[in-house]
Order: C-alpha cells, then sequence, then structure tokens
C-alpha cells in the first residue's frame, strides 16, 4: 500500500502526537506496528543496526531516568514514547522518498524552500551517517583497529573511527553545497517534480489519523451519549 508524501508526514506528526494522549497499550501496539512495517520494507543489516541503535538508546534513557529517580512505569512509558516518535521518522524515510517529502513540505505546507531542503537534508544524512559508519569501521578493523579493555580505552581507541567519518561527512557537505550551487538551488527547484495525487489509502490512513487524534474527545462523549440510543 503506497501512501503520500504528504500522508506519510502527517501519520508522523500524528504519532508524536498520540504517544501522549493514547493510552499505555495503544502505543505499545503502534511500536509493534512500526516494528513490522519496518522489517517488511527493508530487512537489511543498516535497518536492523539503526533500530537496534534506537532500542539501545532507550534503554540509557530509562536507566537515566531511574537513576535520577523516576519511578519504573514513567521511566518505562518515557522510553516507549521516545521510541516510537523515532520510529516514526524512520518509517516515513524508509517507504517515502527525500525528494516526495522536500515537496510535500513546500506544496503542502508552504515551507520555504530552504528549510524544506535542511530538514530532508537532516533526515537523509542519518541513514547516510550509518552507512558510513559501518564502512569506516570495516576499513579500520582491515587496518588493525580493536575495540578491546575498559570503557576508557574503547572511548579512545574509537577516535581512529570518529575522526574519518567527520571527515567524510564535511567532504560530503561540500559536496553538496558546490552541487546546490551549479544547478542553481532556489525557489522553482521542486517545481518539475511529477504531482502526487492523494488515492484511496490516503484517505483511509487519514480517516484513521483523525479518529485516533481525536481519542480524548469521542472517549468521553461517547458513553455520554450512548443512553440516547
Amino acid at each position: 500500500m503506497k501512501l503520500n508524501a504528504t500522508t506519510w508526514i502527517i501519520v508522523t506528526l500524528a504519532v508524536t502526537a498520540w504517544v501522549f494522549i493514547l493510552p499505555v497499550k495503544t502505543v505499545a501496539c503502534i511500536l509493534v506496528m512500526q516494528l513490522i512495517l519496518l522489517l517488511y520494507i527493508k530487512r537489511s543489516k543498516t535497518m536492523l543496526a539503526a533500530i537496534g541503535g534506537l532500542c539501545v538508546f532507550t534503554g540509557m534513557m530509562i536507566a537515566l531516568q531511574l537513576l535520577f529517580g523516576s519511578p519504573l512505569d514513567v521511566s518505562l512509558f518515557g522510553g516507549l514514547r521516545m521510541l516510537v516518535m523515532t520510529l516514526a521518522f524512520l518509517c516515513m524515510l524508509a517507504t517515502t522518498k527525500i525528494q516526495s517529502i522536500a515537496k510535500a513540505l513546500v506544496d503542502r505546507f508552504h515551507l520555504p524552500v530552504e528549510y524544506a531542503f535542511m530538514l530532508t537534508t537532516a533526515l537523509r544524512f542519518v541513514p547516510n551517517f550509518l552507512e558510513d559508519s559501518t564502512v569506516t569501521l570495516d576499513a579500520q578493523s582491515c587496518r588493525g583497529y580493536s575495540n578491546r579493555g575498559n570503557v576508557c580505552k574503547r572511548l579512545w581507541s574509537y577516535l581512529v573511527v570518529i575522526r574519518p567519518l567527520v571527515m567524510r561527512a564535511v567532504a560530503k557537505s561540500e559536496t553538496l553545497a558546490l552541487s546546490m550551487e551549479l544547478r542553481g538551488f532556489g525557489a522553482n527547484t521542486y517545481k518539475n517534480m511529477p504531482k502526487d495525487p492523494f488515492h484511496g489509502a490516503d484517505i483511509v490512513v487519514l480517516a484513521i489519523v483523525v479518529i485516533l487524534s481525536t481519542y480524548p474527545f469521542w472517549i468521553r462523549r461517547v458513553p455520554a451519549l450512548l443512553p440516547f440510543f
């Protein structure tokens, strides 16, 4: 089921709001659906590494909340919220082209071209950075890199991976800036792209978004209206 880029943006923004208004069980169901969708779309080492990294970061956030005296249920629900929100953006990136997202932001949401390009470039940078980190780590391992010892030694030895990774990112940013200048980046950048109309699946998904987004309202109103029927 292919969805419009505008639909994916609305769903992603809605998910970031749902984690604060929906019950814990519903948020957990959304998490399971996100994991199934990601593994169905792209079951690769990069995707598994991204999901694993997000899970590790979530565990660290939960541990920090427990360390500072937060209750266990509050810490777990906070970690669940953050994981669902980050996976929502990952789902959007895995199913929608970056150019389509930028065009939808400009055409549908009337965001300036410069801001839309910065946002989509930042989103595209995450998977590219993960791929570069894997390549750099393999290259340094072939040169004798070993990540052994205590925590301090491991962090110090990891500098041989971070330095070329940062230099590679800087070189890519300079190449991107030069390419934008040569291609005449401006207000008409996304004008020549084909239009992406809404389909039946988009309408169904947007209807579900409206229903879940208004959950706090109708969960109180519907039981009060039942005696009248």
